[in-house]
């Protein structure tokens, strides 16, 4: 091999070299990042994902703190009531309990959680299922979906 051959090839280890020294040191702050937090995700993470009407708890999950959401309400001839929202593990998940107001027994059916913001405007939807309903009976329901509407105002019920 000729010396200039030689000189670019040990240029080329050089650089390779440089650069798995530098993926290892921002690979390993970012683990030394990771111990000093728990492994919980960082203030900045949860300072981003807090809204409004939201509280991070200790375990990461993140709270809706609404009142407005939380008021007992009737919607589509069902009182609903015992409303928790909440984001856990990037699942949004509402539960309440709802009770048959309608004079009538209900069968099975799909509706939608319809998430508003504070000026009333549509922000998202989740499906859910509710089951047979006798007049006056109560049920609970829980309806989840893989998006962040944490921070949601209020809702209603539509059937």
């Amino acid at each position: 091999m000729k010396s200039k051959e030689k000189r670019n090839i040990l240029i080329l280890i050089g650089v390779g070299v440089l650069i798995i020294a530098i993926l290892f040191v921002c690979t390993r702050g970012n683990k030394k990042e990771e111990k000093a937090t728990g492994g919980n995700p960082t203030t900045e993470q949860n300072s981003a994902s807090q809204g409004e009407y939201t509280k991070v708890e200790e375990n990461g999950s993140i709270v809706n703190t609404s009142e407005k959401l939380h008021e007992n309400r009737e919607d589509s001839g069902f009182l609903v009531s015992n409303i928790s929202f909440e984001e856990v593990n990037g699942e949004t998940v509402l539960k309440a309990r709802i009770t048959n107001k309608t004079g009538a027994d209900q069968e099975t059916f799909l509706g939608n959680i319809v998430l508003i913001d504070k000026q009333g405007n549509e922000i998202g939807r989740i499906p859910v299922r509710v089951s047979n309903t006798q007049k006056d009976e109560m049920v609970d329901i829980e309806a989840s979906i893989t998006e962040s509407y944490a921070n949601a105002y209020d809702f209603r019920l539509e059937k």
